[in-house]
């Protein structure tokens, strides 16, 4: 797909399009085919990128492959180190890596396999237990206590894992959820920003744009905001289970109400929490809301209905993969 744009060509300036396509790249030995937008001037017929492009291409592709290798993604490596109680020296010590490998791992280096799966294993308290003992020999006897004590201490699942297996299920990441973190404050937070914004909303809008701001933002980023799956059912893409998802969220209050001679839910909440967002996610978040806010459900509904996320994915209720984001018709 080619579109003109407003900006002016680097080399020439002159005019310049914008080419949204899928190629194949290849990154340690292996292919993968990833969705890549770049520039390309009209005079010269050059092609030139910016960093949001780059990124969008190299998040795509690192994605598939930590998916298809078992490395954890940087906000889980992040979370292994958190969730002992350790910091940079420590873990690189038990887990044998170079200096500031764990920090380059967390910003987004790509793991060697052998490293990815060490890591996915340190997820394991028992393992990590095994791992610290084994490079005994690295802590002084006080630093080591300490350390043993931090890992000891730690929770074996995280507080909110039950409200986490009702909100996500079975998911993994993967295109049908866009990579996403399985973030319960995230898909909470993401919500409670749309119904506030609103001033209260029925399910029905909630829905589209939760779908609008997750696949917007798979298109720029290669990664969705709430790593919710989606499908596609009669009035639309809508969250798989959306009805438990959204009673499985604090601080979202239902109220019954007579809507053309028919009861409805309108959901309702006092305060949401964007400091959980990046700064590309809250404005994700916000430009979909701008688009949204000022259509009636039925006028979203129809909108929706001219997605191909819709439309080649209705026929008995089916996943919709993020794939799709990049034919949005409302972006």
């Amino acid at each position: 797909m080619e579109k003109y744009v407003e900006i002016k060509s680097p080399f020439t300036g002159g005019k310049v399009k914008e080419v949204s396509t899928v190629e194949e790249h290849e990154f340690r030995k292996e292919r993968f085919s990833v969705h890549v937008r770049y520039y390309v001037c009209e005079d010269t017929g050059e092609r030139f990128t910016t960093t949001e492009q780059d990124e969008l291409l190299f998040n795509e592709l690192y994605s598939q492959y930590r998916v298809n290798h078992g490395i954890p993604f940087p906000e889980e490596i992040k979370g292994i180190r958190l969730h002992y109680g350790l910091n940079y020296q420590q873990i690189t010590k038990i887990l044998g890596f170079g200096a500031n490998q764990y920090a380059q791992y967390e910003k987004g280096q790509m793991p060697s396999e052998s490293n990815g799966k060490l890591l996915s294993a340190a997820m394991n308290r028992q393992f990590m237990l095994h791992l610290l003992e084994d490079s005994r020999a690295e802590f002084d006897e006080t630093e080591y206590n300490k350390v043993y004590q931090s890992i000891l201490a730690s929770e074996a699942k995280p507080e909110n894992e039950a409200q986490k297996r009702l909100i996500y299920r079975d998911i993994r990441r993967s295109v049908y959820n866009g990579f996403g973190q399985l973030n319960v404050e995230k898909v909470s937070e993401m919500a409670k920003f749309f119904i506030c914004k609103e001033g209260g909303l029925f399910p029905t809008k909630l829905n589209k744009e939760m779908f609008y701001a997750d696949f917007l933002h798979y298109k720029l980023h290669g990664q969705s905001i709430s790593g919710l799956q989606y499908q596609a059912i009669q009035y639309g893409p809508v969250p798989v289970h959306y009805d438990t998802v959204y009673d499985n969220i604090d601080g979202i209050s239902k109220e019954i109400v007579v809507a053309h001679d028919m009861e409805s839910t309108r959901l309702s909440c006092s305060s949401c929490d964007t400091s959980v967002f990046s700064e590309q996610e809250l404005k994700t978040l916000s430009d979909v809301l701008a688009k949204i806010q000022p259509m009636s459900t039925q006028e979203v509904i129809d909108k929706s209905n001219l997605e191909d996320a819709w439309k080649n994915y209705r026929d008995g209720n089916q996943l919709i993969p993020y794939s799709e984001a990049f034919s949005l018709v409302l972006a």
